[in-house]
């Protein structure tokens, strides 16, 4: 009995010792997981705070190298001549940063960082036409004509096989287009001059069926139309010219199946035509310069057989033609310009099947002919504009069947020729006048054997072109009347 409790109590006493030893494992692993977890957390934030993220630098050492480049690049395509020059500045800096640290352990860390960056400034130099719009309709084979009161007077031409007899008017201060009514007869290669009074005298041309003889006169006072007597003889691609004496000298161009060789003069006091002696040579699409001393210079054109060379001045004091040696080349197409210095600059035209960039100059004094530089491009049908500076601009034109859009600046003092840039219309037979402002209006022609709609406007001061609001008509191969008053 004494045994059974002895075994009983030694039972009890191991079970005892066995929950004592359970409970203190239990508490040592308890401890031991939070320790843990503190070291754990420690660790982290250490790693996190101290280790990976050096202390606040305590000095910079900053090494910067900056390269840059300048480029200047000039493209010229030779067929439209769009001449423009860019300047591009390319400038890499190298920025090396070194950063002694403290890290928790006392030891110093180097950190050394490099940023490269790189900018490029590309600036345009633009020596050629801006946009600022479209006109509303065109016209070809018209004129165009700088009125007392600075607007430009836009008559006849055709579109699309219609010879039109309507009229617009271009204000320069809003560059808006508005009718000005409609002349008495539809008519393309026609003259318009702007006469002593500020009427324009409108002669001749093509009304679709026959050559005319008919004149007109706007009136920019009243806005309307009035017949005027009749030249003495029907012509189309004659020229008329604007006299000291306040008449109009007519010469050459093509009547009913003949080239002209015949000349008339009109005088507003009596509004009447008079014959004035005949050409030595027929010719049309030949040019008319009224020179510094009042005789007119005849140059070039065509006359059925051959393109002609010479040239010949008219005398209005003696009312008579003599021949004043011949140019340098035949040519017809072209144009004729007076200089401030008295010459005349010829340029362009085409002759023995050949489109020309050749000039040349005639000298009123020595009655002589010589050469002067070549335009950058061939061209024929162009216009030839002197601005107020003295200088002379050339635009569009035809190169074999194509039409140009490039312009060009002849330096009178230099005898230089230099691009500026192109029209955002490339077009032939159209017309350019020279406003009161200084700039110049372009109007009209074709390309591709399509009349244009658009009329653009260059600045000489910024050498930009805008173009203008919309015409009423489109027009092409049309013409500038001598400017006596602007």
């Amino acid at each position: 009995m004494d045994t059974n409790k002895a075994y009983v109590e030694l039972d009890i006493e191991e079970v005892r010792s066995n929950k004592w030893w359970h409970h203190r494992w239990f508490k040592i692993a308890c401890i031991s997981f939070i320790i843990l977890s503190i070291l754990t957390i420690t660790l982290i934030l250490m790693l996190k705070f101290v280790i990976l993220v050096p202390e606040k630098l305590d000095s910079t050492t900053t090494i910067t190298t900056t390269i840059s480049t300048l480029t200047i690049t000039s493209i010229s395509t030779s067929t439209s001549s769009t001449t423009s020059t860019s300047t591009t500045i390319s400038t890499t800096t190298t920025t090396t940063t070194t950063t002694p640290s403290k890290t928790p352990s006392t030891a110093t860390a180097i950190t050394t960082s490099t940023t490269t960056s790189i900018s490029t400034t590309t600036t345009a130099r633009h020596s050629g036409w801006s946009n600022t719009g479209n006109t509303t309709d065109g016209r070809e084979k018209h004129t165009a004509s700088l009125l007392g009161n600075g607007k430009v007077l836009v008559t006849g031409g055709s579109y699309a096989n219609t010879i039109l007899n309507s009229s617009e008017l271009y204000e320069s201060s809003t560059e808006i287009w508005t009718t000005a009514g409609k002349m008495k007869d539809g008519r393309d290669y026609h003259t318009a001059t702007v006469l002593g009074s500020g009427k324009v005298l409108v002669a001749g041309g093509f009304n679709g069926v026959t050559i005319l003889n008919t004149a007109e006169l706007y009136d920019p006072s009243t806005g309307s139309w009035t017949t005027t007597h009749n030249m003495n003889q029907a012509r189309q691609g004659h020229t008329a010219s604007l006299l000291a004496d306040g008449s109009v000298l007519v010469t050459g161009g093509f009547g009913e199946q003949v080239f002209l060789d015949h000349a008339e003069l009109y005088d507003p006091s009596t509004e009447t035509w008079t014959t004035t002696g005949s050409m030595k040579a027929r010719r049309d699409y030949h040019t008319a310069t009224v020179l510094a001393n009042g005789k007119v210079l005849v140059t070039g054109g065509f006359n059925s057989e051959i393109i002609v060379g010479t040239a010949e001045l008219y005398d209005p004091s003696t009312e008579t033609w003599i021949t004043t040696g011949n140019m340098a080349e035949a040519r017809d197409g072209h144009t004729a310009s007076l200089l401030p210095n008295g010459k005349v600059l010829v340029i362009g035209g085409f002759s023995q099947h050949t489109f020309k960039n050749t000039a040349e100059l005639y000298d009123s004094l020595t009655e002589t002919w010589a050469s002067t530089s070549n335009m950058k491009d061939t061209r024929d049908y162009h216009t030839a504009t002197i601005l107020t500076n003295g200088n002379v601009l050339v635009t569009g034109g035809s190169y074999g069947g194509i039409t140009q859009n490039s312009t060009e600046l002849y330096d009178s003092s230099t005898e230089i020729w230099i691009t500026t840039g192109s029209m955002n219309n490339a077009r032939q037979n159209h017309q350019a006048v020279l406003l009161k402002d200084g700039k110049v209006l372009v109007t009209g022609g074709s390309n591709g054997g399509r009349a244009l709609h658009t009329a653009e406007l260059y600045d000489p001061s910024t050498r930009t072109l805008t173009t203008v609001d919309k015409m009423n008509n489109i027009q092409d191969s049309h013409e500038i009347s001598p400017l006596i008053n602007g």
